[in-house]
C-alpha cells in the first residue's frame, strides 16, 4: 500500500446527527497508481497484454527486442499515469471539497459541501476484492469547470482508483449533512 494514496485517514465512527464542524481534520486523498495497475480490470488487462506481447515476441525469436520496446512504451505510459495521480489531490475540510489537478496546466477548484447532492461509489469485480473504487460526486454548482451533467445543470466529479472509497464516501456524506444542519440548508429538486 502506497502511504501517499490516503494522506490522512481516520476510521468512520458512529456520530450524533448534530456535531461540531470546527476542528475536523482535513482529509486528503488521490487516485492510486498501484490500485490502477494491480487492483483494477484495466491494469490487469494491460499486464496480460504485456505478457502476451512478450510471449509472442519470444515465440518469433525476438524476445529481447519486444521486451525492450514494451518496457519503454509501458514504462512511459505508467510513469505519465503516476505523475497525473501524484499531481491530482482532493481534500475535504469542514466546509469545502477542494480539487487540484494538472501536470502542465494546473487547475484548482472547490465546492461548498452543502452544494453536494449525491456521492456514489462504484466498484468493478476486481476493485471489490481490494477495496478500491471510483467516487462520483454530483453537485448543484452549475458554474464550475467540472463536467456538467444534463439534469438541471449539475456538475460531476469522477475520481477513479481511490483506495478505501467507501470510508471516504461516508466521510463526505457525514460532513455534507453536518454542514447542512449547521447552516439550515434544505435540498429541493425541481423538475
Amino acid at each position: 500500500m502506497d502511504p501517499h494514496d490516503i494522506i490522512q485517514h481516520r476510521p468512520i465512527e458512529n456520530r450524533s446527527p448534530l456535531r461540531r464542524m470546527e476542528g475536523l481534520p482535513r482529509i486528503e486523498f488521490r487516485s492510486s497508481t498501484f490500485a490502477w495497475l494491480f487492483q483494477s480490470g484495466t491494469g490487469w488487462m494491460i499486464l496480460a497484454l504485456a505478457v502476451a506481447v512478450v510471449a509472442g515476441g519470444s515465440y518469433a525469436g525476438y524476445w529481447w527486442q519486444t521486451s525492450a520496446v514494451l518496457a519503454v512504451v509501458l514504462g512511459v505510459y505508467i510513469a505519465w499515469t503516476h505523475i497525473e495521480n501524484r499531481t491530482s489531490l482532493f481534500w475535504i475540510d469542514d466546509q469545502r471539497l477542494f480539487m487540484r489537478r494538472g501536470i502542465l496546466m494546473r487547475s484548482e477548484e472547490e465546492i461548498e459541501l452543502y452544494r453536494i447532492k449525491d456521492v456514489k461509489v462504484s466498484f468493478s469485480l476486481i476493485e471489490q476484492m481490494f477495496n478500491a473504487g471510483t467516487i462520483q460526486i454530483s453537485s448543484s454548482d452549475a458554474s464550475s469547470a467540472m463536467k456538467a451533467m444534463p439534469p438541471m445543470g449539475r456538475s460531476t466529479i469522477i475520481i477513479t482508483n481511490v483506495r478505501d472509497a467507501r470510508a471516504i464516501r461516508a466521510e463526505i456524506r457525514d460532513r455534507v449533512e453536518a454542514i447542512r444542519q449547521k447552516r439550515g440548508v434544505r435540498e429541493f429538486d425541481i423538475g
